[in-house]
């Protein structure tokens, strides 16, 4: 019994030993698919490494775990991720003052400015080019006109607005309320806004009269401001007012990565497939079609395996026309947080010829870059690809000593110092094979070995362990 126990013991012993260096290896440069020697600043020991697209495409994770950064021992140093888009600074466009043209009335009973069915008509006079309300005319001995509003000619501006502000004196010390209405035609007036302004005894402005939109479009319209009548004819001066324009969104700079479709990927014009070599997700897709004058409306969809159902993603309408000599192109799939796929299908609307030529794919991946701790001395590798990489990253003020949002852009930058490993330019598989995994697939397989020989010789042991319990006493080995 004691000999078996003994036996027991060692085998499981054996299996564990045999099991543990395969299943828990070290981090080794040489156990990632490509790596590329880093180039870093003299005596800098916290770096930057922007992934340009050669490294992007080599990624087989979609999280980007499968990076590390070797030193010169070939122990892995610390480091952190950085996938928070650079800061794009995009100029503000400056307001657009245009002045304003006096409203005139008789001051007859009944007359209002605030509805919207007043008619104006503009008039050139010694003065000046005023606009008048178009009423009856006034009988003899007649109220002279009264200011009872302005109207400003915006039929020119074509730039989205998120706000009028007015130049202007109103009367101080209570609030003054000014209206907004537009018209195409000076009869028919729809509301744009209102604003109730103040200014103190001493005529200071605790805030500019400014009246907020939502992107409207001015163009093809007039702009009319009326105000409280109440008020006497010259206590409101109304002298233009200052257009603000929608702030233009700052794009974040992404990096293309063509795709070359493997041959065959289109014998069907409706549907084109195709497998990413790589596991870095999508931002935007790019499809250019061939020809001068093609419209395609297409869906898009993906899956993981090929064992999956295809998912939907996104519809689109893909187009390259030319009118009055100007070249017109479909904008890029915006994909957001849904691009970590690895097959790929693309779908031509059935009412259409389809795809008479396989469109132009590029993928536009979202930047990133490593930051890591010099340590260990020169010279120091970059590697990528690695299906079963651990996460080893660290957050990133916890590298950066003092942190603040962008500290991360003024560290020294360190680059590739050798030539990218033919990436460039990758080719996409069929859908229908699934590319070879080298190394890691034999090391996985190996793993997978060394755990079933153990659970065997366990289950051989713990069998032998039970047949010798059911011998009689004196049957039993000592």
């Amino acid at each position: 019994m004691k000999r078996l126990a003994l036996h027991l013991a060692l085998g499981v012993g054996l299996a564990l030993t045999a099991f543990q260096p395969a299943l828990a290896a070290a981090d080794a440069p040489d156990q990632y698919a490509a790596r590329w020697p880093l180039q870093l600043p003299a005596g800098a020991g916290l770096v930057r490494l922007p992934l340009p697209a050669e490294v992007l495409t080599q990624l087989q994770t979609a999280d980007l775990r499968d990076l590390r950064v070797f030193n010169g021992a070939g122990q892995p140093v610390p480091l952190a991720l950085d996938r928070s888009s650079p800061e794009t600074r995009v100029p503000a466009p400056p307001p657009i003052a245009l002045p304003a043209l006096p409203i005139l009335a008789d001051a007859q009973p009944g007359t209002a400015t605030a509805g919207n069915n007043l008619s104006l008509r503009i008039e050139d006079g010694p003065g000046g080019r005023v606009v008048r309300l178009d009423t009856p005319p006034a009988g003899a001995g007649a109220p002279a006109a009264t200011l009872v509003g302005a109207l400003i000619d915006t039929r020119e501006q074509k730039a989205a607005l998120q706000a009028i502000e007015l130049d202007a004196d109103w009367p101080a010390a209570r609030p003054f309320a000014f209206r907004l209405h537009t018209s195409s035609d000076l009869r028919h007036w729809q509301p744009l806004g209102d604003v109730t302004a103040y200014r103190g005894a001493d005529g200071t402005m605790t805030a500019p009269a400014r009246v907020e939109l939502h992107g409207d479009v001015l163009q093809g319209r007039y702009l009319r401001v009326t105000w409280d009548r109440a008020a006497a004819p010259d206590a409101v001066q109304l002298r233009g007012v200052r257009l603000l324009p929608v702030p233009p969104v700052a794009t974040p700079p992404r990096i293309a990565v063509p795709l070359a479709l493997p041959a065959g990927a289109a014998g069907d014009p409706h549907a084109i497939e195709w497998r990413l070599p790589f596991a870095t997700p999508v931002a935007a897709l790019d499809i250019r079609l061939e020809g001068s004058h093609a419209l395609v409306p297409v869906r898009l969809l993906a899956r993981q395996q090929r064992e999956q159902p295809w998912t939907p993603l996104a519809r689109h309408v893909v187009f390259h026309l030319t009118q009055d000599g100007q070249e017109q192109r479909s904008p890029p799939l915006e994909l957001g947080p849904h691009g970590a796929w690895r097959d790929w299908r693309l779908e031509a609307d059935a009412a259409t010829p389809g795809f008479t030529t396989p469109p132009q794919l590029t993928a536009w991946l979202a930047p990133a870059q490593l930051v890591f701790v010099a340590s260990g001395g020169p010279p120091f590798t970059l590697a990528a690809g690695r299906a079963d990489a651990a996460g080893t990253y660290l957050p990133l003020p916890s590298l950066i000593p003092g942190y603040e949002p962008g500290a991360q852009g003024r560290l020294p930058e360190a680059i590739l110092a050798g030539a990218a490993p033919a990436v460039a330019t990758p080719t996409a598989a069929p859908v229908a094979t699934i590319a070879p995994g080298g190394q890691r697939d034999l090391r996985q397989w190996t793993l997978w070995a060394v755990l079933v020989a153990g659970v065997l010789a366990l289950g051989g042991m713990a069998w032998a362990l039970m047949r010798q319990l059911g011998k009689p006493p004196g049957d039993r080995e000592d």
